[in-house]
Parts: C-alpha cells; sequence; structure tokens
C-alpha cells in the first residue's frame, strides 16, 4: 500500500470515529485567529439524572482544569495554587438537551450574595459556574451586542452552590428551571480543608436558536466563579476563553460536537 493511500485511509477512519461518537477527548478543529490550537469536545449521548451527584456520568470523558491550565479574566485576581481553585468538567447530550457536569475544588465557599430559588441571582459574586453557549456557531466577537441578537442563540448561564441561578444575558431570563429551557442541580460536600462543589446543567436546544441538533458543533465555554471572603468574586477560572473579556469574544471559545 502506498503512503498516499494509508494516509487518505486513516483520514477516512478518524472522520468515521468522530461522527460516530468516539471517547476523543480532543480532535482538531480550526485554530483560533492567532494560529494556536481550539479545543473540540465530543458530547455523547447518553441519559442523566440531574441530582448533582455525577454517579451517571462514569465512562464519560472529564476534562481538568487548573490555574496553570485554564485562563483568568483578568476582571478578577489571579490564584497559582489548584487547592484554591481547579475543576473538572464533561458533556454529554441525550437528544434534547445539552448536558455539562462540573466537579470544583475550593477552599473556602461563600454564599453571601444568593438564596436558594432565586433566579435572578448575582451568581458572579458567590461561588458559581457559569456556563457560555453559541448556538449559531458564528464566533461573534462580542455576545454582548446592545441589540441582545447574539442572546437568541445561548449566553450565559450561571449557576450558584446554593442552587441560586440567573440566565438574564440570554433571550430567557428567569427561565431556570422550566424543562423546556433549562435546569440544574448542586451539591456541596465538605472535606478536610477543601469543599467539593458538584453542578449539573440541562440546556435544551431551545435555548440555543431551537435549531441545534445532534451531529451539529456550537461554541462553548465555562467559567467557574470563586469568592474566598465575601462581596465580589475573587478569581474567575475559565476552561478557554480570551481575557480580559473572556465571557464576551465567542471567537475565544471551544467547539463541542454532538455526537448522533
Amino acid at each position: 500500500m502506498t503512503t498516499e493511500r494509508r494516509d487518505r485511509l486513516a483520514l477516512l477512519l478518524v472522520g468515521s470515529l468522530a461522527l460516530a461518537g468516539c471517547r476523543t477527548a480532543q480532535v482538531a478543529d480550526s485554530p483560533f485567529p492567532d494560529g494556536g490550537h481550539r479545543p473540540r469536545w465530543v458530547a455523547e449521548r447518553r441519559a442523566i439524572t440531574l441530582d448533582g451527584r455525577l454517579d451517571d456520568w462514569h465512562g464519560i470523558a472529564f476534562h481538568r482544569v487548573t490555574p496553570h491550565t485554564g485562563v483568568f479574566d483578568l476582571e478578577s485576581s489571579v490564584t497559582r495554587d489548584p487547592a484554591d481553585l481547579s475543576y473538572r468538567f464533561a458533556v454529554c447530550h441525550d437528544g434534547t438537551a445539552l448536558y455539562v457536569a462540573v466537579e470544583v475544588t475550593d477552599d473556602i465557599l461563600k454564599l453571601d450574595d444568593t438564596k436558594p430559588g432565586e433566579t435572578h441571582a448575582k451568581a458572579w459574586w458567590d461561588d458559581a459556574v457559569e456556563v457560555f453557549l453559541d448556538g449559531n456557531h458564528n464566533r461573534a466577537p462580542h455576545a454582548r451586542v446592545q441589540d441582545g441578537s447574539e442572546y437568541a442563540f445561548g449566553g450565559e448561564f450561571s449557576l450558584v452552590a446554593n442552587g441560586a441561578a440567573t440566565s438574564n444575558c440570554t433571550a430567557w431570563p428567569d427561565s431556570f428551571g422550566k424543562p423546556d429551557f433549562w435546569q440544574g442541580a448542586t451539591r456541596v460536600e465538605a472535606q478536610p480543608k477543601r469543599v467539593i462543589l458538584r453542578y449539573e446543567y440541562r440546556l435544551t436546544w431551545n435555548v440555543m436558536g431551537g435549531k441545534v441538533r445532534p451531529g451539529d458543533t456550537i461554541g462553548f465555554t465555562l467559567g467557574v466563579q470563586d469568592d474566598d471572603d465575601g462581596g465580589d468574586r475573587d478569581h474567575a477560572l475559565y476552561v478557554v476563553g480570551f481575557t480580559p473579556h473572556c465571557w464576551m469574544d465567542e471567537n475565544g471559545w471551544a467547539d463541542v460536537y454532538l455526537a448522533p
């Protein structure tokens, strides 16, 4: 077999595995504008129960984020201690919605600015997770344009460790807990010298514009907000993004492929 034919067969195999939802943590995709690697994760099909335990995520690839591998939004301060803030996350879908699991390691739990049950909470002032979606995958440079046009395809979905939430920076404010839009669950586990915070999201295709389906690719990032001393956040550590405004420029986000 010639080298050329062997290379072609290899490329066909890679493509077939990707379409089949093979458990490949990252595969090559279009690079960032500076030529850097843009992560691309595969969201497999999986039925998930929202309970904050993460038991039913067994076998799904989790991705680790530490102060040395993630991106700090420079609107907050920086820490270099993984015990202060680090996390792992995973994605999957069930054909109707994207699921996101996040497990955070934190040294201090602060929940002084939000209350359980709130759907209009100041999530970024407490220990929380913020998921960002680009449902039409247009990689807009400004996801917060004044006319709100980008909100129709995703936006920012925030969940606090105490179960408070907000989706004000979307076309669906105060929609948390509604099955047609988005839902979530949290769990707090206190351990010696640290706290483990677990979050689960369910984000339907409706909050991404209503046209997203398995086989599509969406833009995605998430940031963990860390409050150590009350008041505003201390750290905002993102999986990927263009600092100082990781939450704004969709072109700095990763890709998630929704396996058929």
